[in-house]
């Protein structure tokens, strides 16, 4: 027995009998407090090959922050730079309009002056002057206009960074290396992950320290010195190639670390004392709803906890959303201020005139315009100088353009318009045509308007009510990963997917005194 035992063979019955039991055991209730955000196949088709821009993760982070969730949990490795990418919103909106407005307003001096001359407001002695100060005006507009532009080109590190840091919740990945880090630069990130992301673990001599780890590698300092946090995500594989057993710490060059889904929970429970001895780990005095308590999670012989495996696919382990979801929402908001600038530039004034309901549409489209430049403005500060009141500021600019539209809305342009063009082809005949097409683009705006509304509010409802106050965990699922593993249940199993369990284990653990073995 005692040979038997030294050459692990019990290992393997005692792994399958806690297989064999497992079954047994009952249904839990889904945990309603996290949701996989998933970058699955509708995303990848929508927004392209993976791995994608850091402006769509970084996209996503606002609008979380939007909807109040309560973390973002990356399980995407941030380790080394990514390309350089481009504003598509501002490149496709925001540029053209910044052109027209600088054009018009060098073209409104330029005529203004002349018009001054030949009416002889201007004398010929003063030519000069004007002419230096219009030249002086038009230096300026150029580089400002030169300015905006380079704008298009995004450094996306440094927006993901900006993002990370605005939604102040967000927790990256410690990747745990099996030999040292060689490369200098890799290396010199261990300091950062010591000072940062280590915590505090009171550990008696005889517990474990995890498992045989060399070196740490966190995300790129951009990332890490804006994340709130971060965890390891390195898995134990048992020798039939099951994964049932985790370690929620490892200890490396004297430093502990949490994993990644276990150290935003410590952080939610109030980051109290983690206690770890040889068999359990306790988390004392853990804040769960306003009550204080400790919460024990037994480990098996080498320190880890078993995994809670539910008996139901990844898909039906927890709620989740596609990233597709947040990308539509993003191009659905740009089509709505294309359409609305389309709008304010037809020739909706000239029907405008012979019907007073359609009067203040022009002024209400022109003050639309007006708060999406706002709006634009308080987002890239609320980035730069990550700031909250500025991120408010653009939302509440943001939504008042969209009620301005809806009003806009109620008016029934299309249809009033529809009614004035056999009028006015009896009026102007020899413009019929030009008002005719004229009134049919126009009401493919408002029809377009109208469309993107409704899908926008859909989306929008959708988008809160499954992510606010909830543990978002973000990571690849479509059918192209390899990141797979089997569970007790499950042959394949994404590996994302585990990163709940530990959730649940230490939840389930407040309330219950479960015992995980």
């Amino acid at each position: 027995m005692s040979l038997l035992y030294f050459l692990r063979v019990f290992n393997a019955l005692e792994d399958r009998v806690y297989d064999f039991f497992l079954r047994f055991r009952k249904d839990r209730p889904r945990i309603e407090s996290a949701v996989f955000l998933d970058v699955d196949d509708n995303a990848i088709a929508y927004n392209g090959m993976y791995p994608w821009p850091r402006s769509i993760p970084a996209d996503g982070l606002l609008r979380l922050k939007e909807h109040g969730a309560r973390a973002a949990v990356f399980d995407i490795e941030y380790i080394d730079r990514g390309p350089q990418g481009v504003d598509g919103v501002y490149l496709n909106q925001g540029l053209p309009s910044d052109f027209y407005r600088t054009f018009s307003g060098i073209d409104s001096a330029v005529r203004n002056t002349f018009t001054s001359f030949t009416e002889g407001r201007i004398s010929r002695a003063e030519l000069g002057q004007y002419a230096g100060k219009l030249s002086d005006y038009i230096m300026s507009e150029q580089n400002d206009l030169f300015g905006k532009a380079q704008g298009v080109a995004r450094d996306n590190d440094r927006y993901l960074a900006q993002a990370f840091a605005l939604f102040a919740r967000s927790w990256a990945t410690l990747n745990l290396r099996d030999s040292p880090l060689t490369d200098e630069e890799q290396a010199s990130r261990r300091q950062l992950a010591q000072e940062r992301f280590s915590y505090p673990v009171t550990a008696s001599p005889d517990a474990h320290r995890g498992g045989v780890t060399a070196d740490i590698l966190p995300a790129l300092p951009i990332f890490s010195n804006s994340a709130q946090g971060a965890g390891f995500t390195n898995v134990e594989i048992d020798a039939d190639g099951v994964r049932r057993r985790v370690y929620l710490t490892q200890n490396v060059h004297d430093h502990w670390y949490l994993q990644l889904a276990f150290a935003p929970l410590i952080n939610f429970l109030g980051r109290p004392e983690i206690v770890l001895e040889k068999r359990r780990l306790t988390i004392k005095q853990a804040q769960v709803d306003g009550i204080k308590k400790d919460i024990v999670i037994p480990l098996d012989a080498k320190g880890r906890m078993m995994l809670d495996w539910p008996k139901t696919d990844y898909k039906d382990t927890l709620k989740h959303i596609s990233f597709a979801g947040f990308s539509s929402l993003d191009n659905i908001e740009a089509e709505i201020e294309k359409y609305t600038d389309a709008l304010y530039n037809s020739a909706l004034p000239f029907f405008a005139q012979f019907d007073s309901s359609l009067a203040r549409v022009p002024v209400l489209l022109g003050n639309m315009m007006e708060l999406f430049d706002a709006a634009r403005v308080m987002k890239a500060n609320a980035l730069e100088y990550c700031s909250d009141d500025s991120f408010d500021a653009f939302l509440e600019y943001r939504g008042q353009s969209y009620e301005l539209l809806e009003e806009i809305l109620a008016l029934e342009i299309d249809e009033k318009i529809k009614k004035l063009v056999s009028w006015l082809a009896a009026e102007y005949p020899e413009s019929a045509r030009e008002i005719a097409d004229e009134a049919e683009y126009i009401s493919f705006l408002a029809d377009s308007l109208s469309v993107d509304m409704e899908s926008r509010k859909e989306l929008t409802a959708e988008i809160d009510e499954t992510v606010r106050d909830k543990f978002c965990i973000i990571g690849r699922v479509d059918t192209g990963t390899t990141d797979y593993g089997a569970n007790p249940f499950y042959g394949k199993y994404v590996n994302v997917g585990t990163q709940p369990l530990r959730i649940k284990a230490a939840f389930i653990g407040a309330f219950r005194t479960a015992v995980y073995n």
